[in-house]
């Protein structure tokens, strides 16, 4: 019997991300690979008292993740594409590149309410300001609750301990039915006023470049419709205005011979905010998205 290869991936240890790593493990083990997974437990985040302090710890992390494939401890580090750093090591590569089928918000209420008939009353738990800048704009008069910490266990305190007047605002990928109530229902909403984050629901495996593992797992795990559609949005978050990464949505998607993009982007002034779409030709997806990237600070800095 030919000897199973070892492959040993770098991941987040917590429920959520053990979970997403799953299908790698299973189409790996199908091609008589065995999936050792080392666990590194992320530092607490309950001192993170704004967005940027959350980030600048989801970076740390990432690069601890990294630090270890450089250091040929692990083969590889899974983890999601949303907080992968500008600047990585150019040894370390994306040799895979995945993505949910569904990329959206969702809003959690006991009625399944839609954004707009929330009653006035209500308070809205978020996690991130892309959300609270979107909520704003359509129901400006909501009060709104920020929760830092990892999404599942403070979403599930908050909220299921006493769901009267409460509502959730949360990407799709942070959403695990079975912690909240049954009475709970959820409403996607809609993309025209809350497009997703810039590679929202994008699992990726950074590897050492060059090397025949990442021939393996690019082959074996890559999804080419989702590379392009993730490094459209990374591209055009990479070229907008450092003041609107935030709260920026960014949003592709391949359709035939094009990659439809959405961009929502919110400045200081309402009047400021832009909330467009281009085609993309997918020939020159790159250069189109720089392009589009440039164009989008100019339409900030006229408006």
């Amino acid at each position: 019997m030919k000897k199973r290869k070892v492959i040993t991936l770098a991941i987040e240890d917590s429920l959520p991300s053990i979970q997403r790593v799953d299908d790698i493990k299973t189409k790996l083990e199908s091609r008589n690979y065995t999936v050792e997974l080392q666990k590194t437990k992320k530092p607490d985040a309950t001192s993170s008292k704004n967005f940027t302090d959350r980030i600048k710890k989801e970076e740390e992390f990432i690069k601890h993740l990294n630090q270890k494939v450089l250091e040929s401890e692990v083969d590889g580090a899974v983890y999601s594409l949303t907080h992968f750093p500008t600047n990585s090591p150019p040894d370390l590569i994306l040799s895979s590149i995945t993505r949910q089928d569904v990329i959206r918000d969702v809003l959690l209420t006991p009625d399944g309410s839609s954004p707009t008939n929330l009653p006035s009353e209500t308070i809205v738990g978020l996690s991130n300001h892309r959300n609270a800048k979107q909520l704003h704009s359509i129901r400006p008069e909501l009060k709104q609750e920020f929760l830092f910490e990892e999404p599942l266990s403070q979403f599930e305190n908050w909220f299921s301990n006493d769901q009267k007047n409460k509502a959730l605002l949360l990407p799709f990928e942070d959403l695990n039915p079975e912690k909240f109530s049954n009475q709970t229902k959820t409403f996607f909403v809609p993309l025209k006023y809350f497009v997703p984050a810039p590679c929202q629901g994008t699992l990726s495996i950074a590897s050492l470049d060059d090397t025949k593992l990442s021939t393996t797992l690019y082959n074996l795990l890559d999804n080419p419709r989702s590379r392009v559609e993730a490094i459209t949005e990374r591209v055009i978050l990479s070229h907008i205005n450092s003041e609107l990464v935030p709260s920026a949505g960014i949003h592709a998607t391949v359709r035939g011979e094009t990659v439809h993009t959405i961009v929502q982007l919110f400045s200081d002034s309402s009047d400021k905010n832009i909330n467009t779409h281009r085609d993309l030709p997918i020939r020159t997806y790159l250069e189109s998205a720089t392009e589009f990237a440039i164009n989008l600070n100019t339409m900030v800095n006229e408006s």
